[in-house]
């Protein structure tokens, strides 16, 4: 269950859900079997559909690079790598160690990203919420709405307790844990062997963050079908029904 317990301290973190592992590519109008570990399947991509146009999807850039952590320990130089051998040409003052107190403890970081999302989402919230009736979509499925995809991402999540792994850089980096940008490939960054277990990718392409639709029954001996953002903070900002819709009664 470490991919569900990880989507969840992300949102947490950041309001958005943690795409896992990271190399899974995810596209705006993607959309996915959620497995009850979490995990997600791709099905397909809804602008495959008749009648559905990519022209609907809006873009833009994300200056910067942006880092989260939870359940994650950092320290740097001579403290870190111990019983690690440290790569070659890499002095001990550019490693990072990181340690993880909980299972689903990380580190996400991502660097020059784009945000993709779809312009207008009543017409695709009406399709969804239709579309359980219709006999073609299930309540685990969902709906990529709006990804955060970067060049390069960082990503390292421990699957037991008392997990650790080192990164490694072919330059010094700082001390402290706000001034490490470790999805930058301009460092080099590398990681080393786990010890305990855990899952990592360093410095790859990646959409790290993404928003998603799911329909549910409006109630639990209901007939009619609603949309909500998973994880969303106000669900009931989200639904598309109106209560007073006489062609919901």
């Amino acid at each position: 269950m470490v991919a569900a317990e990880y989507n969840r301290l992300v949102y947490r973190l950041t309001g958005w859900r943690g795409a896992f592992p990271l190399i899974i590519p995810i596209r705006v109008g993607d959309y996915f079997e959620l497995r009850d570990d979490g995990g997600p399947v791709l099905l397909g991509n809804a602008f495959d559909w008749p009648g559905w146009s990519r022209d609907t999807v809006d873009t833009e850039a994300i200056a910067g690079s942006e880092t989260y952590y939870s359940g994650c320990q950092r320290q740097t130089g001579t403290q870190a790598g111990a019983g690690v051998q440290v790569p070659g040409g890499v002095g001990v003052q550019g490693t990072l160690s990181l340690s993880f107190t909980r299972e689903a403890g990380f580190v996400l970081a991502y660097d020059a990203a784009t945000r993709s999302r779809m312009r207008d989402l009543a017409p695709v919230r009406s399709a969804i919420r239709d579309a359980p009736s219709a006999g073609w979509w299930q309540q685990n499925w969902i709906l990529a709405i709006e990804v955060i995809a970067a060049e390069s991402a960082t990503l390292a999540v421990a699957t037991e307790k008392d997990s650790a792994i080192d990164l490694h850089a072919n330059a010094a980096i700082p001390a402290g844990i706000a001034g490490v940008t470790i999805a930058k490939p301009a460092l080099g960054w590398t990681a080393s062997s786990w010890k305990g277990s855990g899952y990592s990718s360093v410095c790859q392409p990646g959409t790290p963050l993404y928003h998603c639709l799911r329909v549910r029954k409006s109630s639990k001996f209901g007939h009619n079908w609603q949309t909500e953002l998973l994880q969303a903070a106000n669900p009931a900002d989200m639904f598309t029904y109106n209560p007073l819709d006489p062609r919901l009664s």
